[in-house]
């Protein structure tokens, strides 16, 4: 199932995944704290556990938000807006993605490899310490 679904998707290697995120593309890390907490954080990435991103991203679940909680959520995609979702692997960030076009957020993709093929390739990687977490 994975792989068909990344057959659909545009997804980008970790060398084309910095210069999006330097465009301001918006980009969801879904691994788990614990991951994030033990391997870092890529800076400017929003952390968005896997179970919640359609809620976080979709915007007609906004309402379900407070003012303060909204605040730390990635901001609401337009429907061809790209926005980039990693996970540790790429296996799980391609179902998000998929699953992000489903609900209308057709510029979602992920990144092959994920967060390990991310830091294998020396992209920046900070701590939760020096992320102020």
């Amino acid at each position: 199932m994975i792989y068909s679904v990344q057959a659909t998707l545009n997804r980008l290697t970790p060398g084309q995944a910095p210069k999006a995120l330097n465009e301001g593309v918006t980009v969801v890390d879904t691994r788990t704290v614990e991951e994030q907490l033990a391997e870092g954080i890529i800076p400017g990435a929003y952390r968005v556990p896997r179970n919640a991103i359609e809620v976080f991203l979709d915007p007609t679940h906004r309402p379900l938000f407070s003012d303060e909680e909204a605040a730390d959520l990635p901001p609401v995609p337009g429907d061809d807006e790209p926005v980039i979702v990693l996970c540790n692997l790429g296996l799980a960030s391609s179902l998000s993605a998929a699953s992000l076009q489903r609900i209308g957020i057709t510029g979602a993709t992920d990144v092959e490899g994920g967060f390990q093929a991310w830091k294998a390739a020396g992209l920046p990687v900070e701590s939760f310490d020096e992320h102020g977490m």
